[in-house]
């Protein structure tokens, strides 16, 4: 937890609720929802809001009526927080520009709205040093897999009042460092980017000399032999995937390694990953086990493939990954070179099937056409391109810890000039010997402030407003038929705690909602997607 002593001696302090003005953003609700189109508003949420940027692409829209767009539409400098997010991204800020010109926000946000005493851009800078630094993250409270930073809990938190123009050096130090990590982090991705591809491309410039595989199998000139992934296999081990239920995790050492699609790297198996299965169910899958040399390929979203090395001789594989045995006259490494190749990729993935879990059919991998040389010159032709992706995903390597290592910078750096060393270091540098008298002057101005009453809304226009929101109680439980109901009425797909704040539940009704939500999974009637490796929706079944 931060304390008044981490900031420099000279200034005063307040608290964020006496900084500025504090505010959770409207809540969805079949009001707002199915609300007029003429009352339909674009509004930010969590996914909108990056780290010292607002993701304007995609917008969602919702009812927002009168008296609503009056409170929530959002002014130019005013800062959003992410209320609820994984813990290490909670709270989480940027600051909206004037840019779309009408724009608002919804309840998993906060917004900030600093006093007149206070910069935007140096309070945008103190709440990402409280994240980069863990501070959101320690008040924090959590139900499941998410974080709440908590309105209240966020207001309590003390604020740092160094004089205005200390606070604009200061500004002024962190955007020039800020320019210079954005740029070289630009750089570091476009070589990430760039390494990437080279692999695929490599591929197809050697082993189909760079045409496309429907050119390549129609020209009778070339020195290509084409024949289907199905005949280039031993005859008595056909192209097959593995395991349907592996069952529990086997520690006691007497369990057999199995592959899943996650396990696949380029070109490798990520063998201290590896879970065990028993040795019995392993016994039923015996068709599936492994030889060294063996090609595997992911056959569930991911097309990943690598080459099974000695130490797995005897493991086996999941549903989700087919093992291809080349037979005699066929390199493994050639041959995972080509499954690996953009060309052999984009034919695959122009096969898959399914929304949910995009997935291959193992008779689109045994019809796969695979260019053969001969042996000597596959070999050849895979030593080369070992060497190239060995030397690529160095290049990666270093590049991405290249990343790590700005970002931690840039965590480092946040903190110390909102109120570390270099903000000390400023301060001498400014105001110097009047720069208590100028931060007391400001904590004045804010304390008057913060002590004025609120004016009340007046009582005629609340009876006149019939439609206005109801504040929503938090509950302790919820059951399979109300969170059916809010699903009905979201339509769109929606994600596990998006749909918890929606329902508007406490952090005690977490054992009941995903009890509710399990029996309506097992009964059919919601779906739930998984788009990629991290994420997952819900949404009702149809």
């Amino acid at each position: 937890m931060i304390i008044s002593e981490v900031f420099p001696s000279q200034w005063k302090f307040c608290l964020v609720k006496e900084a500025g003005e504090t505010l959770v953003g409207q809540q969805r609700s079949p009001e707002t929802t199915n609300g007029f189109a003429a009352d339909q508003r674009q509004y930010l949420r969590v996914a909108n809001v990056r780290d010292d940027a607002l993701d304007l692409q995609d917008l969602a829209t919702m009812s927002f009526d009168t008296d609503a767009r009056e409170r929530y539409r959002l002014a130019e400098g005013d800062i959003l927080l992410c209320e609820g997010q994984s813990r290490e991204l909670v709270g989480r800020a940027a600051m909206y520009r004037s840019e779309p010109e009408e724009l608002y926000f919804q309840n998993t946000l906060i917004r900030f709205r600093a006093h007149r005493e206070i910069l935007p851009e140096f309070a945008l800078l103190v709440f990402r040093a409280y994240q980069h630094s863990g501070v959101f993250a320690e008040i924090a409270k959590s139900t499941t897999n998410i974080a709440h930073l908590g309105l209240r809990r966020f207001q309590e938190l003390p604020f740092p009042l160094p004089p205005r123009i200390t606070q604009e050096a200061i500004i002024d130090c962190a955007r020039d460092i800020q320019a210079s990590i954005d740029s070289s982090l630009s750089a570091i991705r476009n070589i990430i980017s760039s390494a990437s591809s080279f692999p695929g491309a490599a591929r197809d410039l050697l082993i189909l000399e760079g045409a496309a595989i429907e050119e390549a199998t129609q020209d009778q000139q070339a020195p290509l032999v084409w024949k289907q992934a199905a005949e280039i296999v031993e005859r008595e081990s056909p192209i097959v995937y593995g395991i349907l239920q592996p069952g529990p995790d086997i520690e006691d050492g007497s369990g057999v390694p199995y592959v899943r699609g996650q396990d696949l790297q380029d070109g490798y198996i990520l063998q201290d990953k590896l879970r065990k299965t028993s040795p019995a169910i392993a016994q039923r899958y015996e068709r599936s086990s492994l030889k060294s040399g063996d090609v595997l390929l992911g056959i569930i979203r991911s097309l990943r493939v690598a080459v099974v090395p000695p130490e797995l001789e005897g493991a086996n594989i999941t549903q989700g990954t087919a093992r291809i045995r080349p037979g005699i006259g066929i390199n493994s490494d050639y041959l995972a070179h080509w499954f690996s190749s953009s060309a052999a990729q984009q034919w695959l993935r122009s096969r898959l099937r399914g929304i949910d879990m995009p997935g291959l059919n193992l008779r689109d991998v045994r019809q796969l056409p695979v260019p053969l040389r001969e042996l000597g010159t596959q070999r050849q032709i895979a030593e080369a391109l070992n060497e190239v992706t060995a030397a690529l995903q160095g290049v990666t390597r270093e590049a991405q810890s290249a990343g790590h290592r700005l970002q931690e910078m840039e965590h480092e750096f946040t903190a110390s000039c909102a109120f570390g060393e270099m903000a000390k270091w400023i301060t001498k540098q400014t105001s110097g010997d009047a720069t208590e008298e100028l931060s007391s002057h400001i904590l004045d101005h804010v304390k008057q402030t913060a002590a004025k009453p609120k004016p009340r809304p007046n009582r005629s226009t609340r009876q006149a407003s019939k439609n206005r929101r109801r504040r929503i109680s938090l509950q302790d439980k919820i059951d399979a038929q109300g969170i059916l109901e809010v699903l009905r009425e979201t339509k769109d797909s929606i994600s596990p705690e998006h749909l918890y704040r929606q329902l508007s539940l406490s952090d005690d009704a977490v054992d009941s909602f995903y009890a509710a939500l399990r029996d309506l999974t097992e009964a059919g009637s919601v779906q739930i997607k998984r788009p990629n490796e991290t994420d997952v929706e819900i949404s009702v079944a149809k």
